[in-house]
């Protein structure tokens, strides 16, 4: 989406991704590893069991019939392998052009293979095409140093490979080259306003102590310089955001008061805590920010029995002030926000639906198009959203191999599925 789309976006979750947890805020969600399981279609779809809460309704549209979409030949080379792949990342750097980090069953065997597969789009999904992915290990499959579980592309040339180790293309994913950055291993990384932040630190063996700091590059550039006062001890769940000059680092301690610090996302002045932040003591927490400077914030108190109290705020000057909005349904665990800059939301994260609110937070919505895949997510293959466009999304699923991603132009009212290859 020219002149709308923040490249940061994306489904948040932590690179540590070794089954058979898979990790969503500071929560460690159980998961299945690489089992084959039949995604339905609209016939064998379950009845949307979303609880009743204030706000909350389904569009009740008609649900997607699943579908396979090979690459044509004359658009570029198609997708090589015969075998479903799992989806470990995505980046858009608009409404129809993105990409995605994939990965091999046998990413997750007993003894995982190194394969990791990169796939492009340039028709917002329906198609996929195979180009070059870095010559490293899967986060997934425990490798250390150079392995990566995640992409960002900044733009239709600019691209990295991260978590822990850290990859740049300068050519669309053409070509890979590792490259260094002071601190340590890449946690996360973020972009906006013709920067690039990276947090990078280091943990102890439980992964449970981390100490990091914030970087700053301009777009193009592998100069870092350090942040000032962007520095804190985590859980190493951290996750990076812009909007509009400013950049935003946000975690959930394992115990403890939540981490928001905000600054130019330039670094030409101290990071400092949000003074009003709505959050406090979470459970768990998902934030997200729009290219205009608005922010969400969506706060989970502690989980039982598949469900979890959820509390919802906006603001709509970077953060100065916060109001109230309507609570997303209790279903789930949240994780993952994404918002657009007309205020479209995806709320996602561990054993629930997709909540969307096309109102800035009035109220919520699911999709029944959705509802194989939130089928899944209630067994624990966690769904995750992000927005890509004004109107336009897309949906991963985690540790499934019969693998679909979830496409959406019409703000999450329908969402279509696409086998990718």
């Amino acid at each position: 989406m020219a002149g709308e789309h923040n490249p940061a976006e994306r489904p948040r979750r932590s690179w540590l991704l070794g089954c058979p947890a898979l990790l969503i805020a500071a929560a460690s969600l159980a998961a299945a590893c690489g089992q084959q399981i039949p995604v339905g279609n609209g016939a064998d779809a379950r009845p949307a069991p979303h609880p009743a809460t204030a706000g909350a309704a389904s569009d009740r549209p008609a649900t997607a019939r699943p579908a396979t979409y090979r690459a044509p030949a004359q658009t570029g080379a198609p997708a090589a392998s015969d075998h479903r792949v799992a989806v470990i990342s995505a980046s858009f750097t608009s409404a129809s052009q993105g990409w995605l980090l994939v990965v091999p069953p046998c990413a997750r065997a007993a003894k995982p293979c190194r394969t990791l597969l990169l796939r492009k789009t340039n028709d917002g999904g329906r198609t996929w095409t195979d180009v070059p992915a870095p010559d490293a290990p899967s986060a997934s499959s425990g490798a250390g140093g150079d392995a990566v579980g995640s992409i960002l592309f900044t733009s239709p040339r600019d691209g990295w490979a991260f978590g822990p180790g850290l990859w740049r293309t300068r050519d669309g994913g053409a070509r890979w080259h590792q490259v260094s950055i002071p601190g340590g291993p890449v946690l996360d990384m973020a972009a906006g306003d013709g920067r690039v932040l990276a947090a990078t630190g280091r943990c102890t063996d439980s992964g449970r102590d981390c100490r990091f700091g914030v970087y700053t590059s301009r777009t193009g550039n592998t100069t870092w310089r350090p942040i000032r006062a962007a520095t804190a001890r985590t859980a190493g769940t951290l996750s990076l955001y812009v909007a509009g000059h400013t950049g935003y680092l946000a975690d959930v301690p394992l115990a403890g008061k939540t981490v928001l610090l905000a600054g130019p996302v330039n670094g030409s002045a101290r990071w400092r805590p949000l003074a009003n932040n709505p959050c406090t003591r979470p459970w768990s927490m998902a934030v997200a920010a729009s290219p205009g400077g608005r922010l969400f914030i969506g706060c989970g108190s502690e989980p039982g029995a598949g469900q979890q109290l959820k509390t919802a705020y906006l603001s709509d000057d970077y953060g100065r002030t916060w109001r109230r909005v309507a609570s997303p349904p209790s279903g789930g665990y949240i994780g993952s926000a994404s918002m657009t800059r007309s205020g479209t939301i995806f709320l996602s994260g561990g054993r629930m639906d997709i909540y969307i609110s096309r109102n800035r937070g009035r109220s919520w919505q699911v999709s029944r198009s959705l509802n194989p895949a939130a089928g899944l997510a209630g067994a624990g293959f966690d769904l995750l959203a992000a927005t890509s466009g004004n109107t336009t999304g897309y949906a991963t699923q985690l540790g499934v191999y019969r693998h679909q991603l979830w496409i959406t132009d019409d703000g999450g009212r329908r969402w279509r599925p696409v086998t990718v290859r």
